[in-house]
């Protein structure tokens, strides 16, 4: 290892993680703890302090580490409490190593120092302490995963803010009912035995004064997120969610579902909360054939299930003219805060389906030549990191081999003992060992990353030179192969809304929209 020189200007990084239980006075003791190490061996510093997970996979997520590592070359050493303070992510890890060998910078402890440019060793020591933290990171994780899972069994509610009509008992951990909104969710589902849909609930507890545990108006979304709840029933639900990559996009996904039943005590009780179900579900039949009748005779436009109001987000519909036009619906939904309806106006679909076709020619255009992008710089450019390290590795391992050689020659003279000779050649091996697990890790990683957009893209292109030949229906398909939504958004003034709808001033009336892609 290294030494570093008296009065050298480093960079002090502190992090704490508050999903682990840590808080300020951690903070605050590592501050002191590093303070006064830099003092007694002379070091002077800038300091970085943040409070996020050290298991971020997006470097963007870390400003502060960011920010380190963009001004690197002010610096000598970095200094840090323990390595895992700089991350417990082996991508974020080995994107630190690699700045610290490109620029001769040394990872400094109150403990361990770590020249990772000029010492084998301590490359392959922050290596195997890189992958110690992240098997802790994730222990932790498991740990505190398995702890919720335990509690939930016991009836302890343990996911977050409790739902409308229940409060949380801070010693007992369980839910408790909480009476003035109790009322509420037991007029709801009463409203909702005698036939009234969310829609005509959501109107009914606005205008008689009921407001949701924000003071907002009721939506009607909010109450059908009621009436389908199983809380109500005393049933306490937890779901085990993983974070999982599906079709291109990460996502969580249920692995697993706690269900304790009689956790709590009942709004609703159970036999009334699965009549409402059974309700539900006969409704649901009844809307979904409605759906498919109503799309036989109107058709399918390009934009179906794509138009969601700019102003409030509720979801927009089409309707079809007698004389054979579609039409967007002015939104019917009700604003949060004032309770009223949204008041963005419809209009003739057409006029939205032409926008939306010249930004596709745009985004189509964008695509090229982003992809004619990567394909002319992938060689000099692309995940120079991972393939740097890579080189290292190998390199690494090699130096490895050529001292197993070397500790070979040495047994057959006879200056070392066979014991010590044993401890050196164990000890080789386990590096052989790790940077042989290391290497495979990161060819894993590149193999990810270079097979990653460039297809994806390639796709898109492909769809969208298919586009201008396909009918609407196909056309709708394909949209929602990378749009996500279309946010639609048309004000029309006073003077404007009194016109009749066929006037040219009104048909005029400006909108704007938004388009999310996957």
């Amino acid at each position: 290892m290294g030494s570093i020189e008296v009065g050298c200007f480093g960079a002090t990084y502190l992090r704490i993680s508050r999903d682990k239980g840590e808080n300020e006075d951690t903070l605050q003791n590592h501050r002191e703890i590093m303070t006064e190490f830099c003092r007694q061996n002379g070091y002077t510093y800038e300091m970085y302090e943040e409070i996020v997970s050290g298991g971020k996979y997006d470097l963007g997520e870390r400003p502060q580490l960011q920010q380190l590592l963009q001004n690197i070359e002010q610096y000598k050493a970095i200094f840090t409490v323990s390595l895992d303070r700089l991350a417990r992510n082996g991508v974020i890890s080995q994107q630190i190593k690699q700045v610290c060998i490109d620029h001769e910078i040394k990872i400094i402890t109150p403990s361990q120092t770590f020249d990772l440019c000029n010492s084998l060793e301590d490359r392959v020591l922050y290596d195997v302490s890189s992958m110690f933290a992240v098997m802790e990171y994730e222990m932790i994780g498991r740990r505190n995963k398995y702890n919720r899972m335990q509690r939930a069994r016991r009836g302890e509610y343990v996911s977050g803010k409790p739902a409308f009509g229940y409060r949380r008992n801070e010693t007992t951990s369980k839910l408790e009912i909480y009476e003035p909104e109790a009322e509420v969710v037991r007029y709801i589902f009463k409203l909702h035995s005698e036939g009234l849909g969310k829609q005509k609930i959501a109107d009914i507890l606005n205008s008689e004064g009921y407001k949701t545990q924000r003071q907002r108006s009721f939506q009607p979304s909010t109450v059908k997120a009621i009436i389908n709840n199983p809380v109500y029933k005393g049933c306490l639900v937890l779901h085990d969610r993983k974070y999982t990559k599906e079709n291109g996009e990460y996502t969580f996904k249920v692995v697993d579902t706690i269900i304790t039943d009689d956790a709590h005590p009942a709004i609703i009780a159970p036999d009334e909360w699965e009549q409402a179900k059974r309700e539900r579900a006969e409704r649901g039949a009844k809307a979904a054939a409605l759906r498919e009748k109503a799309t036989v005779k109107t058709g399918t436009t390009m934009l179906k299930d794509l138009l969601y109001c700019g102003i409030c987000g509720g979801k927009l519909f089409v309707t079809k003219e007698r004389n054979g036009k579609y039409l967007i619906k002015p939104c019917e939904y009700l604003l949060p805060d004032s309770g009223e309806k949204c008041g963005n106006h419809g209009m003739r679909l057409i006029l939205l389906e032409e926008e939306v076709l010249c930004k596709l020619q745009a985004h189509r255009e964008r695509l090229r030549q982003g992809l004619l992008h990567i394909q002319q710089q992938d060689a000099l450019h692309l995940l120079p990191g991972f393939r740097k390290h890579r080189e290292h590795t190998e390199q690494q391992m090699e130096e490895v081999q050529q001292l197993q050689s070397e500790l070979e020659e040495l047994a057959g003279t006879g200056i070392f003992g066979d014991e010590e000779i044993g401890v050196q050649a164990n000890r080789l091996l386990r590096l052989e060992h790790a940077l042989q697990e290391m290497k495979e890790k990161v060819l894993q990683q590149i193999q990810k990353l270079e097979s990653s957009g460039v297809e994806e893209m390639e796709g898109i292109l492909d769809m969208l030179d298919q586009f201008p030949n396909q009918t609407p229906e196909d056309q709708n398909q394909t949209l929602k192969q990378f749009i996500r939504r279309i946010d639609y958004k048309r004000r029309l003034p006073e003077e404007i809304k009194a016109l009749s709808a066929n006037n040219r001033e009104r048909l005029k009336s400006p909108f704007s929209y938004t388009i999310e892609y996957w």
